[in-house]
């Protein structure tokens, strides 16, 4: 490759690449409790139940602040905002070395919602802002990535951390991980590989799709926020699973929870390209994929069935890693609907808003998921996780529209 077409494709790819190491330091920081809680609320003293209240907090203070980064990355740019926010929520991914009960652990998840409530936002502005528009479903899939490569990676790096020194020093590493992320981040302005944006300037209404608040916006908001609902059980549900019907122990998942989100990254990338060739020939709404990812989403009803098998742990991972590869659709497919459907200084907004109904969501199931765990009625919580995508592409259907006017 000459060199100077090296150098256009590094300055066009690297915004991306910088929020897909953005997005899996958030997931990596987020990951580590649901890694190891096994170990900390056998520690704390703590039940599934308490432990999914903790989870609540995060997705409510993650829900409240993802609308809100969002309105401030499209007026300040993506730049500052987000150096903010990775130095927020790195102090409170540190804090959760200090836990000593429900309150502590609490305190430091609501913190670390907010700070990481920036998070996609930025991604979605990124993208749209730097890439063109048939290269843009591939560049938010890439961007959105680094939260599953995070969660795929944090289990293999973090586990041997706790096993030998402590779960408590595990997040005393996350906090480095922040601090080495802000330095990378200042070398990029300063190198000029990713200039800080201007803050977008409203339009008048009538020059194009019309404002930040329409049908198609809650469109968007529901579709990810429903359908991507089962996001929340391989990120926090799955290692109590794992760990109480398989009976794999704390070293052991370790080796095993890097599956769940390999799942999610194939979803990004694959459903990414199917987004940008439908883009390229101006498909229209994604209506009979969404309706496909729905009806697939059915097979995790079968993981009850997959654990009582000869080979129970390679059938449960194997419907593990095909779930998030069908809610990595949700995520992409939704949000590329999404930046079709609306004008581009509001993604930021849009994503925050779409993320911020998953989080309410996830705010809710887990608790609920945690309860049926500690009864042990597993296939109620696989059932429920089903369902949810099917409200989802039903309240799509009934609020999109082909065109905003």
């Amino acid at each position: 490759m000459p060199t100077s077409s090296r150098s256009s494709f590094v300055r066009l790819w690297a915004p991306c690449v910088a929020m897909l190491l953005l997005s899996l330091l958030s997931y990596a920081d987020r990951s580590v409790l649901a890694i190891l809680s096994p170990t900390i609320l056998a520690d704390l003293h703590l039940n599934a139940q308490q432990y999914g209240y903790a989870v609540s907090v995060f997705s409510v203070c993650y829900m409240l602040a993802n609308p809100v980064w969002g309105w401030w990355i499209d007026r300040k740019g993506v730049w500052i905002t987000i150096l903010a926010a990775v130095a927020v929520w790195s102090l409170a991914s540190g804090s959760h070395a200090l836990m000593v009960g429900l309150g502590g652990m609490c305190l430091a998840r609501g913190v670390l919602g907010f700070g990481e409530g920036a998070t996609f936002p930025a991604g979605l502005a990124t993208v749209a802002d730097t890439l063109p528009v048939e290269k843009r479903s591939f560049g938010l899939g890439l961007a959105y990535s680094g939260g599953s490569l995070g969660a795929a990676l944090t289990p293999l790096l973090i586990t041997p951390v706790a096993i030998r020194y402590g779960w408590r020093s595990t997040f005393y590493v996350t906090a480095v991980m922040g601090l080495l992320w802000i330095g990378l981040w200042v070398w990029l302005r300063a190198s000029g590989l990713y200039p800080a944006s201007a803050p977008a300037i409203a339009l008048p209404v009538s020059q194009g799709k019309a404002g930040r608040w329409n049908r198609n916006l809650f469109a968007t908001v529901s579709i990810y926020g429903l359908g991507c609902a089962p996001l929340a059980f391989g990120l926090y549900a799955a290692p109590l699973y794992l760990s109480r019907v398989l009976h794999v122990g704390q070293a052991s998942l370790g080796h095993l929870l890097w599956v769940p989100p390999a799942g999610w990254e194939a979803g990004y990338l694959f459903w990414g390209k199917v987004a940008d060739r439908r883009n390229a020939r101006r498909a229209g709404p994604p209506g009979k994929l969404f309706a496909g990812l729905m009806v697939s989403g059915f097979l995790i009803v079968l993981a009850p069935l997959a654990a009582t098998c000869a080979r129970p742990i390679l059938a449960t991972m194997t419907i593990f890693f095909l779930q998030m590869f069908i809610a990595g659709g949700f995520v992409v497919l939704s949000l590329a609907d999404g930046m079709n459907a609306q004008r581009k200084e509001h993604s930021g907004f849009l994503a925050g808003f779409a993320i911020s109904c998953w989080a309410g969501v996830t705010g809710l199931l887990t608790p609920v998921l945690g309860h049926f765990f500690d009864q042990r009625e597993f296939a109620r919580g696989f059932w429920l996780i089903a369902v949810l995508p099917v409200a989802g592409v039903a309240l799509w259907k009934l609020l999109r529209v082909r065109s905003v006017e």
